[in-house]
């Protein structure tokens, strides 16, 4: 079997793509959901097929405990449990949902197996959960701050045996995996927030603890989601959860136990309709889904239908040997996930104290410094008002700062460092980096600071100097807990491998210009296969540079015929567009603006994704143009020959 469709974003393309564990979680994370089907010459896969196959990708067993729907164990030659999917009724719609939302560690991968498709109807149908997040965020604003801040609480009658005459007819002692009172109780009374009744004939009430019903994806297997998603059974519940010991209406309210608007309810329903797709089964197809980014429903149908299903936690380690550029066995890729990439520059600012203050009032925990830009004091300032104020503490910002070319010395190194801190108002950066892979003749601090590319004399001289030397004292400064953290600029990948060769502590990031105009894929892919995170300063390409003469208006982004069309499918700003195509590229992007609503709106970059063919369409774009090339400003400017990348 081949992967022959994928559903990216639910919109549907070719793959020749294999199903090894790296490929299939690469997938999942990419496009969401998979389709697996056989070729037309090859007889459709049993459930044996499906059950070894799905045992191959070593995933992370899933109790199912907590579910609404009555199932039942399949036996399988493989060691995972497949059972039936929702037995409701056949003239029954089952509402989108995540899958077991409604328990505190929903499953991280669903499939569904097609044993025999219906006469008629019985489509499963997906919509991708950030759309569903994006409607409620932008109509219903307040109903969505209060899910975020307070979560869904559920409220269920559970039967003493299986009803399979009701959508939600799992019984107690099946839903909660027990056989006998007793050991449910002591189960149920160990969940904080929870609560439960008995009733006269024998059923039982269960209202669950607050359940988070809004989450941030950030990462999956060292790729870039940042997606805000919809997460929770809500829907599923008002619509769904009705029989004869439930009513509908009461099933589910926020976790503060204020009640839903169900008109709010019934217009997301609406919104989920009209956007699905819907798929008819053929025997032998697989779905595979990401239940943290895509929910799923079931349309109603005639005759007879079998669809099985199974549930896993995540991926297992896999014992595949990851090496770095020089043969290293790298172990620790812990650098590469951010909670948040959204960084803020502080490189040509007109008010850098202002700035920075009003920045962290508009969620900005990331900033990018360097003694280079001679703001440091002010940009000091700005954060102790925000941090006397309240507005954040400073174990919440991630501060980065960088070595200027003339502090490459081993003995300069910390005193550069120091000068920072002292500027910064700081007892620590969370990041220090190699500025420039450039070695300069020493300026004293008392003569100039920061000395920017020349002496004294007005020009630039460089000097020999081990690099590795440098690097060697940059981490005497993580032993002396001065950083915690250290890494590299606009350094290439020779120059990575001449850094990872002798490095006692391996860097954490690299930082290097990147945007559609320069793409610089086979560097990215490099340091990350290295365990090292890259941050793209100009993502938003040459508009910084006009004003320097190094870039022109016909190098404008913000004017691209490709850019703007995409901006038009997603009602977004061009720059939300270029910094979430640096996002879904694994990188961290640095922007800046002087304007409060403008770095608010910069940071509305969690709500929408681009599908593979908008990323390749902006991908399209490069030209390896790169606008602040020492290669050519030194030698117009300070007149020296001193090129670095090529």
């Amino acid at each position: 079997m081949r992967i022959t469709r994928i559903f990216e974003d639910i919109q549907g393309h070719e793959s020749q793509s294999g199903l090894s564990q790296d490929t299939f979680v690469e997938l999942l994370a990419r496009h969401k959901a998979l389709l697996l089907r056989s070729d037309e010459d090859q007889d459709p896969w049993s459930v044996d097929d499906f059950a070894q196959t799905i045992e191959g990708l070593q995933l992370a067993r899933y109790e199912y405990v907590g579910g609404a729907a009555p199932r039942r164990l399949i036996p399988v030659k493989a060691s995972v449990e497949v059972f039936t999917a929702n037995e409701a009724p056949p003239d029954q719609l089952i509402p989108f949902h995540h899958e077991l939302a409604q328990v505190a560690d929903p499953p991280q991968y669903i499939f569904f197996f097609c044993d025999l498709p219906s006469d008629t109807g019985g489509e499963t149908a997906l919509i991708d959960s950030t759309l569903v997040y994006r409607f409620v965020a932008d109509n219903y604003p307040e109903f969505m701050e209060k899910l975020k801040a307070h979560g869904a609480r559920y409220k269920r009658t559970l039967p003493a045996e299986d009803d399979k005459e009701s959508p939600i007819g799992r019984s107690f002692y099946n839903a909660y995996q027990v056989d006998n009172k007793i050991d449910l109780e002591r189960k149920l009374d160990k969940i904080a927030g929870l609560e439960y009744e008995w009733q006269p004939e024998g059923s039982l009430t269960v209202i669950t603890e607050p359940i988070p019903a809004v989450r941030m994806i950030e990462q999956q297997h060292d790729h870039a989601i940042y997606q805000w998603t919809f997460h929770n059974s809500v829907i599923a519940a008002f619509l769904g959860w009705q029989d004869s010991r439930n009513d509908r209406m009461n099933a589910v309210c926020f976790g503060n136990n204020d009640p839903m608007d169900p008109k709010v309810l019934d217009e997301i329903a609406k919104f989920m309709d009209n956007n699905k797709v819907s798929y008819q089964w053929k025997r032998g197809d697989v779905f595979a889904l990401n239940n943290r980014l895509v929910m799923h429903s079931r349309n109603a149908f005639t005759g007879p239908r079998r669809v099985f299903a199974a549930m896993f936690g995540d991926a297992l380690p896999s014992n595949q040997v990851k090496r770095d550029g020089v043969g290293q066995i790298v172990k620790d890729f812990s650098a590469l996930t951010v909670s948040d990439p959204t960084t803020f520059g502080m490189w040509r600012l007109t008010d850098p104290e202002e700035t920075v203050y009003q920045a962290i009032r508009a969620g900005y925990r990331r900033f990018d410094s360097a003694c280079d830009y001679g703001n440091e004091e002010a940009t000091g300032r700005g954060i102790a008002r925000a941090i006397a104020e309240g507005i954040v503490t400073r174990e919440e910002l991630y501060i980065t700062t960088k070595l200027w070319n003339t502090y490459h010395d081993p003995v300069h190194v910390p005193m550069a460092l120091n000068k920072s801190l002292k500027d910064l108002g700081l007892d620590y950066v969370d990041e220090f980096l190699i500025h420039f892979p450039i070695s300069m003749e020493f300026v004293p601090f008392e003569d100039k600071y920061p000395p920017e590319w020349s002496n004294l004399d007005g020009e630039m001289v460089l000097v020999k100097n081990d690099i590795n030397a440098t690097w060697k004292a940059m981490e005497g400064l993580v032993y002396n807990s001065k950083t915690k953290h250290i890494g590299i600029s606009n350094f290439n990948c020779q120059h990575i491998r001449q850094v990872i060769s002798v490095a006692r502590i391996r860097p954490t990031s690299l930082q290097i210009e990147c945007h559609p105009h320069l793409s610089q894929a086979k560097l990215i892919r490099f340091a990350r296969e290295a365990g090292i995170r890259v941050s793209s300063f100009s993502c938003l390409g040459g508009a910084s540079y006009i004003s320097l003469d190094m870039a022109t208006a016909n190098d404008l982004l913000f004017e691209n015929a490709i850019i703007l069309e995409i901006c038009r499918i997603h009602k977004k700003t061009a720059a939300q567009v270029m910094l979430r195509w640096a996002i879904q590229r694994n990188t961290i992007p640095i922007n800046k603006s002087s304007s409060g609503a403008r770095m608010r709106e910069n940071r509305k970059v969690f709500d929408f994704y681009l599908t593979k063919e908008e990323m390749k369409a902006i991908d399209s774009l490069n030209k390896n143009h790169r606008y602040n090339d020492p290669g050519h400003f030194c030698e117009d400017g300070m007149g020296t020959f001193c090129p670095i990348y090529e």
